[in-house]
């Protein structure tokens, strides 16, 4: 059925190219097509993988910023079945197509992170085998052909051609080559781990740190396949040498032809650069503040200096040498080089570790059920008296915790309720509910829910309290103030407050280094920026605005004047709209303006309510310019007190309608607006 089914998607690839009508080429432009697949669920018996949609979404984004695919040429899978996978593989092998009849030298780069077996991808109850996926991928008319699967015993793909465990390949320094390069994280009977720490798997945590920098040993700032797998494959076998899951060795099948090496991302002009000097000793940490790791590495005594291309934004350096564990923040800015600054290091004590994830195995006591008035006074307390020597610290595991005052548990496999506070030093797979406070100091897994205040390290699940704290997180946070920092889902309150959101912010006043969308009266991103406007209107001659933009939303300030005539009056209000981005530079803008209107110029006639929603089309001639113009629409609410007939409306006067419901009055009127945006 698999074999029928690539049959099929064949016949469509060369039916859809037979079809196509594509622009002709420049000579020599290079075309890469990137499918990036995230599958978690590897059915049941099997456990739920946290990172690999993560892993997917990283190879995609360093592969778009610094590998030169465009947007339209990448796709992201989450989560598909055997038939979505097929599918939108062959939707993108007929782009494929199209370019290359059109001239371009293309390359097709095919990526898997989550379960699989010796025969094939396990995807939720089904099975994609090794030899569909071979056969798929030959379809595929491009001049280079990679398939990376970060998955266990993905070796199994690479064996049926000779692949094996081996040390990095070298084929030349550049882009011109053609043929396939097959790379898998684990050999054929070996797990491919993922962790915690890092948020990710291994393996494809280190081949973005390497494909953004740290894997470029000849210093020409380019990133080859070559230079990219042995940093990957060097990393993962130093950091699973020792781990639960064993030594992890990656492996290839390859066969390129030509002169040059695969060039996989070009570091000569990224958005920031980060350089690490040589006199860094040590493995080195590069975390964005408040958010997920962002690169590691280590640099050896006498090494050369490293430049690593990130996104702008903070970052917190540390730095552990075997004896001392040092840290520096820098700010990195758009298109500039920051040097970390070897005296700004300072040292830090080091932090008490606990293994996490797939690191390595962490021990507990278990005791089904705990009753406590406080930690010291519990059932935890009383089954472990006497055995403090043997246990040498081993924390405890419940399924049920009880606590009066507050209660204590190393772990919680079912659900900890407390009418003070319940504090879990390492994950909760169940639920944590108290009165006041709720503390995890390692994953949640499940919902904190408390009066006051809840606190985790990282949340899978949903947070409600007066006051949310989270680390990375994926769910929602709902409360009066929310806290996070790299978040997958929502955030629901007056405030809140995060690193990168994949989702939206929703409440009165949202912060975000960058967010998909904010749904707030103010919101800000550090990613967005504000960017003034300059206005005219049917209803203010003169105006002016701020606007704070996330990626698919923004929100703004706006103010007003119409200075003279009949229509003389003041609007000061606040925006919020949807910005789509569309080709060569256009963009539309749908929002609502929500003002007040004070009448005359001088700000002493009665006021009223105007309420505009605005359609507009504009073009983004530079980054920091753009113009725009488009249709509104206009409702005025006003009351009709005798001391309010005469209430003003603002700007050139025209009005189509005018109704009297009660003693309110609401008048409507259609209008225009034209601008510049800085």
């Amino acid at each position: 059925m698999g074999l029928w089914s690539v049959s099929c998607v064949a016949l469509s690839v060369w039916l859809g190219a037979a079809s196509a009508r594509a622009a002709p080429a420049r000579r020599g432009e290079v075309r890469r097509f990137v499918v990036a697949i995230g599958a978690n669920d590897g059915g049941r018996g099997r456990a739920m993988l946290r990172y690999a949609v993560d892993d997917a979404k990283s190879v995609g984004e360093v592969l778009g910023e610094l590998g030169g695919a465009r947007p339209a040429d990448r796709l992201l899978l989450e989560e598909p079945s055997p038939d979505d996978l097929l599918w939108a593989v062959g939707g993108m092998l007929d782009r494929v197509e199209a370019a290359k009849r059109s001239g371009a030298k293309v390359q097709f780069i095919l990526y898997y992170s989550g379960h699989s077996d010796e025969s094939g991808l396990l995807l939720g109850e089904e099975r994609f085998d090794y030899k569909d996926l071979r056969a798929l991928v030959d379809l595929a008319s491009a001049d280079v052909r990679v398939v990376i699967l970060d998955s266990c015993a993905s070796g199994a793909f690479t064996r049926s051609k000779g692949g094996r465990k081996r040390p990095a390949f070298m084929v030349g320094e550049g882009a011109d080559v053609q043929g396939h390069a097959f790379v898998t994280s684990s050999a054929q009977d070996e797990v491919a781990q993922e962790s915690d720490r890092v948020g990710g798997s291994y393996f494809t945590h280190f081949l973005t740190t390497g494909l953004r920098g740290a894997a470029d040993t000849d210093g020409d700032r380019r990133v080859t396949l070559s230079e990219a797998y042995a940093f990957a494959s060097d990393e993962t076998l130093a950091q699973t040498e020792a781990s639960r899951g064993g030594a992890q060795h990656a492996a290839y099948d390859i066969d390129l032809r030509g002169s040059t090496d695969l060039v996989l991302t070009d570091l000569r002009r990224p958005s920031a650069r980060l350089e690490l000097p040589a006199a860094l000793e040590g493995r080195v940490f590069v975390r964005r503040v408040g958010g997920a790791l962002a690169a590691e590495l280590y640099m050896p005594p006498g090494g050369d200096a490293v430049v690593l291309a990130l996104e702008p934004g903070r970052y917190r350096v540390t730095v552990d040498d075997g004896e001392r564990v040092l840290r520096a923040e820098v700010a990195l800015k758009r298109r500039q080089r920051t040097t970390v600054a070897v005296q700004s290091l300072r040292e830090i004590p080091r932090e008490a570790t606990r293994a996490r994830g797939a690191e390595s195995p962490t021990q507990y006591v278990d005791i089904r059920r705990n009753i406590a008035l406080v930690p010291t006074l519990s059932t935890n307390a009383r089954s472990t008296k006497g055995r403090e020597a043997r246990l040498d610290g081993i924390p405890v595991r419940n399924a049920v915790s009880l606590g009066v005052l507050w209660s204590r548990s190393g772990a919680i496999d079912g659900a900890a309720l407390g009418l003070g506070g319940t504090v879990v030093t390492h994950v909760v797979e169940g639920a944590q509910l108290s009165g006041v406070a709720n503390v995890s100091l390692g994953h949640v897994h499940g919902l904190q829910i408390t009066g006051v205040v809840n606190h985790t390290y990282g949340l899978q699940g949903a947070q409600l309290a007066f006051v949310n704290l989270a680390g990375p997180s994926r769910g929602a946070q709902v409360g009066m103030v929310n806290r996070a920092d790299d978040l997958e889902g929502a955030q629901v309150g007056l405030v809140n407050v995060a690193g990168r959101v994949s989702g939206a912010q929703v409440g009165l006043v949202s912060f975000a280094d960058q967010a998909s969308a904010q749904v707030s009266v103010l919101g800000y991103t550090r990613a967005g920026g504000i960017h003034p406007e300059i206005l005219t209107s049917d209803v203010a001659g003169i105006g002016v605005g701020l606007r704070l933009p996330a990626e698919r939303t923004y929100t703004g300030v706006a103010l007003g004047l119409h200075p003279a005539g009949p229509g003389a009056a003041w609007t000061t209000g606040v925006v919020f709209g949807v910005h789509s981005a569309l080709p060569h530079r256009l963009f539309v803008d749908v929002d609502v303006t929500s003002n007040a209107v004070i009448g005359g110029a001088a700000m002493r006639g009665p006021a009223g309510a105007l309420f505009v929603p605005r359609l507009t089309l504009g073009w983004q001639a530079a980054r920091r310019f753009a113009v725009m113009g488009g249709p509104t629409f206009n409702l005025m609410l006003d009351r009709l007190g005798a001391e309010q007939r005469s209430t003003v409306r603002p700007g050139y006067g025209w009005v189509t309608r005018t109704t009297h419901p009660g003693r309110a009055r609401a008048r409507i009127w259609p209008g225009f607006v034209l601008g510049i945006r800085l």
